[in-house]
């Protein structure tokens, strides 16, 4: 990571949220970053530090950043909209871009669900195994 970072004009972060992967990139890993770079996330936001990324991304040490994720989500007392997505003023950022983690909510995404749902079910009835069960040792 430490070798490729330097050499990096975008990264994509996608992968699961375990004890190895919080707080993977920190103020140490977006220095290393080219000013020009691009971050994405699409996991989950504990991934990256938060004030390490809105420190970078306030001072100009990262050219933007893209998120589709938040740090914080409403709990039942806020209600959806009200619930800033971090605690630090995000919004105020020109060089960012954050949306909600809501692309799985699509109601035309709901029959595929359900046929891989099945596909899955079937295929542990026949052969006794889920396909792409979990690594409860790795964490996902």
């Amino acid at each position: 990571l430490t070798r490729l970072l330097p050499e990096s004009n975008a990264v994509l972060l996608c992968l699961p949220l375990t004890a190895e992967t919080t707080g993977l990139l920190g103020e140490s890993e977006l220095a290393l970053l080219p000013e020009h770079a691009v971050l994405v996330n699409v996991s989950r936001a504990a991934i990256v530090d938060e004030e390490a990324l809105y420190e970078a991304l306030r001072a100009r040490r990262l050219g933007a950043a893209a998120f589709d994720v938040w740090y914080r989500e409403p709990t039942k007392d806020e209600e959806i909209g009200q619930c800033p997505p971090s605690r630090f003023p995000f919004e105020q950022l020109e060089n960012l871009v954050m949306s909600p983690h809501r692309a799985s909510n699509f109601a035309s995404k709901e029959q595929l669900r359900l046929r891989f749902l099945a596909e899955l079910l079937n295929s542990a009835a026949r052969e006794g195994v889920f396909p792409n069960a979990v690594d409860l040792q790795a964490g996902y």
